[in-house]
């Protein structure tokens, strides 16, 4: 894309190279699975003052519960 462009600019390659820097990096799936961590930790010590049960799903390798 980028010796291909037409543009001086090259913003038409801004769209591809996000897309290959979140592959190679997985810079937005790794927000994501930390604010999912954050909300489920909240929802536990929700839970646990309430006295209920409740499960924190591990992301981690072996995706047990803990």
């Amino acid at each position: 894309c980028y010796f291909s462009s037409k543009l001086p600019s090259r913003s038409d390659c801004i769209a591809p190279r996000d897309d290959y820097m979140e592959c190679l990096h997985h810079f937005k799936e790794i927000a994501r699975v930390r604010t999912i961590q954050a909300v489920e930790r909240d929802n536990y010590m929700k839970e646990k003052a309430n006295g209920t049960d409740h499960k924190i799903i591990s992301l981690e390798s072996g995706g047990g519960f803990s």
